[in-house]
């Protein structure tokens, strides 16, 4: 095992242009025959972090979409290159969390179902997993049998969604390319009830002219956490930054939302089902297990195998 070469790069993507398509078939309960510990492993170790810190399931949340939204739910965010150029090293991907948690479930799986369970697949069960532990116990089924993938480059990550765009037409494009739909940009936008964010990436909407549709006194709440510094963070959902709840869109509703591209929720077109997803808790949980889901089957082009440690490609 090796930190990812050049070579490996340039290999992979020459597969890519060929058009090679995996033969995966994700099914639920895809190890009940050769790992079954395999989910419940990967939860003891979300479990674990969780207790340790509150606010890991936001990251691991967070870990999964930025996967899925390069090149397939593959695993590819994981790796490590050896130029220091790999996904994880792109700029929307400075702030990524929770790597341990995804390391220590591998190891533990790798010692007892050896060379079966794919990183890929941890991340998507720790995604999950995530959401059961703050809901304090809403489970959702989710299918396996992902390959991890041998492809990571910092060049590739255009296609993540800016926390800058305010127009919820050109948003929903980031979606709608990855077989996604308008709906299920407003659902999994639902994540943001969990998380905080840098002030550096939202001060410049806490000028007095640059966003009249935010609340005054949230914009004025927003300047005393910031305090003139980009490295403080603030909750990305005030009303409750650690519960997994409908508080979320209460915020867009009220337009006291931190990023622009969670006001871009707040237009005719989305927020009737904005409200919706307020009015129903239930109808959120369900509708958020079922996007994740639907995200979760995103594929690339890469082949992928399954790795042994999942910062490394196997050579």
């Amino acid at each position: 095992m090796a930190a990812l070469s050049l070579v490996a790069v340039v290999a992979g993507m020459l597969l890519q242009e060929a058009g090679v398509a995996d033969a995966q078939t994700l099914r639920a309960g895809y190890y009940d025959q050769t790992c079954r510990a395999a989910e419940s492993i990967v939860f003891d170790e979300v479990q674990k972090a969780w207790n340790a810190d509150r606010s890991i399931p936001a990251s691991l949340i967070r870990l999964h979409f930025h996967d899925c939204f390069v090149n397939g739910c593959d695993g590819s965010v994981l790796l490590e290159a050896s130029d220091g150029q790999a996904e994880k090293n792109a700029m929307p991907n400075l702030s990524l969390r929770g790597y341990e948690v995804i390391d220590r479930a591998k190891a533990r799986l790798e010692a007892a179902c050896k060379e079966t369970v794919s990183c890929a697949d941890i991340l998507a069960y720790a995604a999950r997993d995530s959401v059961r532990v703050m809901t304090g116990g809403y489970v959702y089924a989710v299918p396996g049998g992902r390959l991890d993938g041998t492809v990571s480059r910092a060049t590739m990550t255009g296609d993540l969604p800016p926390p800058t765009q305010r127009n919820v037409d050109q948003l929903a494009q980031y979606f709608t390319r990855k077989g996604l739909s308008l709906d299920d940009m407003v659902v999994l936008s639902g994540a943001h009830t969990l998380g905080v964010v840098h002030c550096g990436t939202f001060s410049y909407r806490l000028t007095n002219d640059a966003d009249k549709g935010m609340d005054a006194a949230f914009r004025n709440d927003l300047r005393r956490q910031c305090n003139n510094n980009p490295n403080n963070v603030v909750a990305l959902d005030a009303g409750s930054p650690y519960g997994f709840d409908i508080s979320y869109y209460g915020s867009v509703l009220s337009n006291r939302t931190v990023i622009e591209s969670d006001a871009a929720l707040n237009p005719p077109k989305t927020v009737a089902r904005v409200r919706q997803l307020q009015a129903n808790p239930s109808l959120f949980t369900d509708s958020f297990a079922a996007a994740m889901v639907r995200m979760g089957n995103l594929r690339g082009c890469n082949p992928g195998k399954v790795r042994v440690n999942c910062r490394r490609i196997r050579t």
